[in-house]
């Protein structure tokens, strides 16, 4: 708009210094993505930095008195950071990027106590998969005849947790490393960001029940 030319460039010098962060981060979620995601994560990456080329061009034009240069440069950048936008949305929405796969587990369980398994059927020390009001969980009995009930896939990208492995009062997913706490289901180490959900636990006449925690 007329007289907002200070204002502009103020505007795209910002934006350009808020996309260094912005890479940063990407770049840390890219390197935890499967192979068909990263493949759309490099494209999406590669148009992004050229709607930032284009938008130092647009700077670098007005700051020299060139506005009409500057406007054009400015318009292919928000083309090409449209198109960016659409890739990163088609990245999560599409293909789960960063999504968090144990999500669905709270709508899906029913309130009140389910029955998991007998406690006789539970190897002690060993994740055993079992089904709880239709969804798949993990059962794990501890000495003490404690026994710990998770979500059995794992938040990051679904693994398999009956077919972890326990570290220290926690349980490590097989396939990225990701490691939950078997008492309230928190994440202590990732590549998983969100915990998995967990439940409460009790033993009625040799029955393991488990209600959703909350």
């Amino acid at each position: 708009m007329p007289g907002q030319r200070t204002a502009v460039r103020v505007l795209i010098a910002t934006g350009l210094l808020a996309a260094a962060p912005a890479t940063a981060s990407g770049w840390v979620d890219w390197a935890e993505l499967n192979p068909r995601q990263m493949r759309v994560g490099i494209v999406h990456a590669a148009v992004n930095i050229t709607g930032v080329a284009l938008y130092v061009a647009s700077l670098t034009a007005r700051l020299r008195g060139h506005e009409i240069s500057g406007r054009m440069y400015g318009w292919a950048g928000l083309g090409v950071v449209g198109i960016g936008g659409a890739l990163g949305g088609h990245l999560a929405y599409r293909l789960a990027a960063g999504a968090n796969h144990a999500e669905a587990v709270p709508q899906l369980v029913e309130p009140g106590w389910h029955y998991v398994a007998d406690l006789s059927d539970l190897p002690q020390g060993r994740p055993t998969h079992r089904d709880l009001d239709g969804v798949a969980v993990v059962a794990v009995r501890q000495p003490g005849d404690r026994v710990h009930v998770l979500a059995e896939h794992c938040s990051h990208l679904a693994g398999p947790l009956s077919q972890g492995t326990l570290e220290d009062g926690c349980l490590r997913c097989p396939w990225h490393g990701s490691t939950f706490r078997l008492t309230d289901g928190w994440n202590i180490t990732g590549p998983a960001t969100a915990p998995q959900p967990a439940f409460d636990t009790r033993i009625t006449d040799g029955q393991v029940e488990a209600r959703l925690h909350t």
